[in-house]
């Protein structure tokens, strides 16, 4: 048996290796091996938490992370592998110092995968911008955009929230100075209620889009109020009285003396004008104008605001204070003339007696006196006896004058006349 087996074995191993080619050429003519393309596969990037745990973001740089895959294997095979069979991966943990990850690619049949002799991409790895995650938070402005008709304005506008946050990369961050929402206000005479998207804007106004940057809401609701409006006077009073030899002038004064205020129509119709407490502008003991700054709007009635975005409400009240004065004025005894002289008798002043007012008051209004202004002169019927009579001689008088009303005389001018009946020829 031996001798049976081991007889010419050469022949017989050629035999088998001969056998063996033959089958596998019969199987290559039969189901041969060819290769098919794969367009457009993505590439799944992996453990990402490694760079965000860094504060780290990242972005794919040229489409590296869409590949086209070649799949070589029998087409038996072949044909039953499609795009979903194929599976492209970029460890991130993998990040080499150029930025780049290599990809991997399998299938997610093992048993079709254990059949292929290869599969090959057309990019070796993903290239990736590595910077810096930055967060910001800004305030959310509403623009108002257009006019409403004339007697309207807003009210105060009340958003369901006035901030919002935005992450991403440094670079698509730093344009980044507003976030703002829009209100059309165009003819509009009743309250506006509206979801707003939420732009961003670079500090020319430009608006920045950009896909990278994250967002934690996107659009907010808007509520503003429209008010009609109505320009109202302001009242004032002064309480105290200023330090002795002082008084107020009346020149006083409220600036602005008028506001426009806004409010619902119910609310205005019983408003009137804006009353500021005399407590508010106290004179007692002063010596010089009393100046007061005062905010109206603690006085403004319920549902009532201000009307105009520009003024802060506050206005200035002014009491003018000045110091009393006091005016001599010189008499001339010829310029005074006597009145009411009773028929039959002569009156005359007695010479020398240097005759002379006093008046006080404001600087400004005694300036204006003169002897003149103040038109001197006597009534003899203040000293006409019960019986309307009267007695020969020197007679003491009071002189009398025309005052101003913004002027005060000091004391009583006294003077002596001199009456006489001359005796008849």
């Amino acid at each position: 048996m031996k001798s049976k087996l081991t007889r010419n074995l050469g022949l017989k191993i050629m035999a088998i290796l001969f056998s063996v080619v033959l089958w596998m050429i019969a199987k290559d003519i039969n189901d041969p091996v060819v290769s098919n393309p794969y367009y457009n596969v993505p590439v799944q990037l992996i453990n990402t938490g490694s760079l965000t745990a860094k504060n780290k973001t990242y972005r794919v740089l040229d489409n590296t992370d869409t590949v086209r895959v070649t799949v070589s294997a029998p087409s038996s095979v072949l044909t039953n592998i499609t795009k979903d069979n194929i599976v492209a991966r970029a460890d991130i943990s993998r990040l080499a110092e150029d930025n780049t990850v290599p990809i991997e690619v399998s299938l997610n049949d093992k048993a079709l995968e254990s059949d292929v002799e290869s599969i090959r991409t057309d990019k070796a790895s993903v290239l990736l911008e590595i910077e810096d995650r930055r967060s910001e938070q800004l305030g959310v402005e509403v623009v108002q955009i257009g006019e409403l008709p004339d007697g309207y304005t807003t009210g105060k506008i009340v958003t369901d929230t006035n901030t919002i946050s935005i992450s991403g990369p440094a670079s698509a961050i730093e344009p980044v100075k507003r976030a703002v929402v829009e209100v059309y206000l165009d003819d509009v005479v009743s309250d506006v209620n509206m979801q707003t998207q939420i732009r961003l804007l670079d500090e020319d106004g430009n608006e920045v889009s950009n896909a990278n940057i994250k967002k934690n809401i996107e659009s907010i609701k808007v509520t503003v109020p429209i008010m009609m409006l109505k320009e109202i006077p302001i009242s004032w009073q002064v309480t105290g009285t200023p330090e002795d030899g002082y008084v107020l002038t009346g020149a006083n004064s409220c600036v602005p003396n008028t506001v426009v205020v806004a409010g619902k129509e119910s609310a205005l119709a019983d408003v009137d004008g804006i009353e500021i407490p005399a407590t508010e502008l106290d004179v007692t003991d002063a010596q010089e104008n009393v100046v007061r700054t005062v905010d109206i709007r603690k006085y403004l009635p319920a549902n009532v605001a201000l009307g105009d975005p520009d003024f802060n409400g506050n206005v200035v009240l002014t009491a003018e204070v000045e110091a009393i004065r006091r005016k001599t004025i010189n008499i001339t005894e010829s310029t005074v003339p006597v009145l009411n002289v009773p028929d039959g008798w002569l009156a005359e002043l007695v010479p020398g007696q240097n005759l002379r007012v006093t008046l006080r008051g404001l600087q400004r209004n005694l300036a204006e006196v003169t002897e003149s202004t103040i038109q001197p002169h006597i009534n003899v019927a203040t000293i006409l006896d019960d019986n309307g009579e009267i007695t020969a001689g020197e007679h003491e008088v009071v002189v009398n004058f025309i005052i101003p009303d913004n002027v005060q005389q000091d004391a009583t001018v006294r003077a002596t006349i001199q009456l006489t009946r001359p005796v008849e020829e």
